[in-house]
């Protein structure tokens, strides 16, 4: 009898020890599924803040600020572009890039999901004489325009050897020193109201621009071509205080020579 309560007592205890130790299993096992779906949700929280935040401030309007109309080229590549991650810069050398006729282009941010970019436009500065016409070029060289006639109001560029016209694409700058150096005299003598007729490009050290009244101004386009404006500028300025009119001034020279 004894016995066999023993035993009895044995397989309870037995019984006692399976079932703790299943459940101190069960128990590992749950916390073990409760911080997985504890993890599993953090990673959906935080998917869905970032996608959020990713659609918030997708691009969706393009502001244009300029003082005359014009189709921005390739404007659809920038919608739907995020707005935290475009690079202001890029974009403004893309555009002047791809848009000839546009000298500056400013870009800014203007939150949640607006671009503002605000631009100027060339104006032409001369017409360059070339095979099968002319190009109309803006102040620092770049094509404007491909025209078989030239334009009455810009004055007239006569290289001393002839671009070929179907070499250059409209948009394209024109990289010669002397085109260029004669393009910088143009705008300096205009902002000292002196406007060339015509430019006639000699050579490397003959650049002579023709002005009303059969007024010459050689320059050099191996001097330092801001000493050259700096002495002209004195030259005009004196001249205006004294009353004189001159008919040649030939500043290639270290010290400039005038005719009267």
């Amino acid at each position: 009898m004894e016995l066999i309560i023993i035993k009895i007592i044995l397989k309870i205890y037995q019984n006692f020890i399976k079932k703790m130790f299943q459940n101190i299993f069960l128990m590992k096992f749950l916390n073990k599924i409760k911080f997985f779906l504890i993890f599993i949700l953090l990673c959906l929280i935080s998917f869905s803040i970032i996608f959020f935040a990713y659609q918030f401030f997708l691009i969706k309007d393009i502001q244009l600020v300029s003082e005359q109309k014009f189709s921005l080229a390739n404007k659809d590549e920038l919608i739907n572009k995020n707005l935290l991650f475009v690079n202001k810069d890029q974009i403004a050398k893309k555009i002047i890039k791809e848009n000839f006729l546009i000298k500056t282009a400013i870009v800014d941010k203007v939150w949640p999901n607006t671009l503002k970019i605000s631009v100027t436009f060339y104006e032409p500065c001369a017409s360059l004489i070339v095979s099968n016409g002319f190009f109309n070029l803006s102040c620092d060289g770049r094509i404007l325009q491909k025209l078989k006639n030239s334009q009455l109001f810009l004055p007239i560029i006569n290289y001393y050897q002839k671009l070929n016209s179907n070499s250059f694409q409209t948009g394209d700058w024109i990289d010669y020193k002397d085109i260029k150096q004669t393009l910088f005299f143009i705008d300096k003598l205009k902002q000292i109201n002196l406007i060339p007729l015509t430019i006639d490009i000699k050579g490397q050290d003959m650049l002579v621009f023709n002005l009303n009244d059969s007024k010459i101004i050689v320059f050099s386009n191996n001097k330092d071509k801001d000493v050259q404006d700096y002495q002209l500028e004195l030259i005009i300025r004196q001249f205006k205080v004294e009353g004189k009119e001159f008919k040649k001034i030939d500043l290639r020279f270290n010290k400039p020579i005038i005719s009267f």
